[in-house]
């Protein structure tokens, strides 16, 4: 069959299948961003009243990677659906708390790219085993009957082949293409599998994106007015970090579970990118969250359709080639990133995890237009040197509101240590003032400053 270089070329069904789960996931992170009850009652009750379902009939499928996926992603969608609520609800307490709606955030994204790491690295040490599996036809046989579906008579490494499905003769003649194809499998999952130092490449990429996250403190909901639709608002999530995180996914899926990869990252990867990069600036993290809350749903609920081999499915090329790019790609781009973020941190003297560091940016400032009032635009700026009018934010007034937002860590105790410069008072927080956290009359702006301005 014809190549994609990633993928088969495939029948014209799959490219049809592709586009109704592009714009299905993508409509389902719609909807849940715009009509929020929808996320607790479909993927909080609803997911949890799957969970005896999707243990006894998915996990045989699909195996414990992709089940435990679905329980985390469980926790992690109803976490980020109620976040944005609290945004909407009690603003003044979420920015209180905004380093630890961050670190909330950042602990359910960077668990899912540690969990692939580890996959990664373990398929890198397993690749022999892989290998040897799918040469013998005893353990070709063994994955036959202990999976719940027939996963080996729809294989490419099955095409061709005379002798009646599922007989000795058969294995045998499977177990050879294999091993003249130089395909792994594995014996637990029954996935092709080729293991390689590319599972290196892409676990080191997966590192640098953790480590590379920034902005935690500085995360928000749409205040601006003119926005109909109130969004969970990461600013720092600028597009340079977005395609260093599809690069690595890609390349992890692409090592581990290369034959799904045409839907969960051709098709997954673009239902988050292109809202963020469109319609929703700023909002990668919601969508990222909830297209794959999707897409996990229903390998685990309609396994039986969703694992290969089956219609729906376009197989991998199973080219080392195509690894080696994928992970190379991701590797480069991750380790280019990693060094433009050291040198920011280096060059203005900021904290990545408690503030934001991309602030002159381009994206960033766009973000910050299309969703902050000059309440969050004076929040996102207060421990910078700079102003929102000196960053081109374009405030509607050069003084800090009275009743603004106020950026406030934990571990300052009784002391405000926003930048000294004009900011609004500590007051504007009734539960800071009542702790008796102290602002700097010289500093805190009043209705009569505000007047003059």
């Amino acid at each position: 069959m014809s190549s994609l270089f990633l993928w088969e070329a495939g029948p014209a069904r799959v490219y049809l299948i592709w586009l109704v789960v592009l714009l299905a996931q993508i409509a389902v992170a719609e909807i849940n961003r715009r009509w929020n009850w929808t996320i607790f009652v479909f993927w909080t009750a609803g997911g949890i009243a799957m969970i005896p379902y999707a243990y006894i009939y998915g996990l045989p499928i699909v195996g414990w990677f992709p089940f435990g996926k679905y329980l985390l992603m469980v926790a992690t969608a109803t976490m980020t659906g109620w976040l944005l609520v609290l945004g909407k609800k009690d603003p003044v307490k979420f920015r209180r708390w905004a380093i630890w709606m961050g670190a909330l955030l950042w602990l359910g994204l960077v668990a899912n790219i540690m969990e692939a790491n580890v996959r990664d690295i373990t398929i890198y040490f397993n690749a022999d085993r892989y290998y040897q599996c799918a040469a013998d036809w005893q353990c070709l046989q063994g994955i036959a009957n202990s999976q719940a579906e027939d996963m080996l008579s729809g294989l490419p490494e099955a095409r061709g082949l005379t002798a009646v499905v599922n007989t000795p003769e058969w294995f045998q003649a499977l177990a050879a293409n294999f091993e003249a194809n130089h395909v792994g499998i594995d014996p637990d999952t029954g996935f092709r599998t080729i293991g390689g130092y590319w599972n290196i490449m892409s676990a080191v990429a997966g590192l640098l994106n953790c480590i590379t996250v920034t902005g935690l403190g500085k995360i928000i909901v749409t205040t601006n007015k003119k926005e109909k639709v109130k969004g969970l608002i990461w600013v720092d999530m600028i597009w340079p970090w977005v395609i260093a995180y599809d690069l690595w996914n890609h390349a992890f899926l692409y090592n581990s579970l290369a034959d799904y990869t045409w839907y969960c990252t051709l098709a997954l990867l673009l239902a988050c990118t292109i809202p963020a990069f469109t319609w929703a600036k700023g909002q990668w993290i919601w969508f990222r969250c909830f297209t794959l809350m999707f897409w996990i749903a229903f390998n685990n609920l309609l396994a039986d359709i969703a694992v290969p081999p089956g219609a729906m499915t376009n197989f991998a090329t199973m080219d080392p080639n195509a690894n080696i790019v994928s992970s190379g790609a991701a590797l480069i781009w991750n380790v280019v990133l990693f060094i433009w973020w050291l040198y920011l941190i280096i060059k203005t003297k900021r904290n990545p995890i408690t503030n934001a560091l991309f602030f002159n940016t381009k994206a960033f400032a766009k973000v910050v237009k299309l969703h902050a009032d000059d309440a969050d635009k004076y929040f996102l700026t207060d421990m910078i040197p700079e102003t929102p009018a000196e960053l081109g934010y374009e405030p509607e007034s050069l003084t800090p509101p009275v009743d603004g937002f106020v950026g406030y860590m934990p571990w300052w105790g009784k002391e405000d240590r926003r930048y000294p410069k004009l900011r609004t008072p500590v007051s504007a927080d009734p539960v800071l003032a009542q702790k008796g956290v102290q602002g700097d009359p010289k500093w805190e702006v009043t209705s009569n400053t505000a007047k003059e301005s």
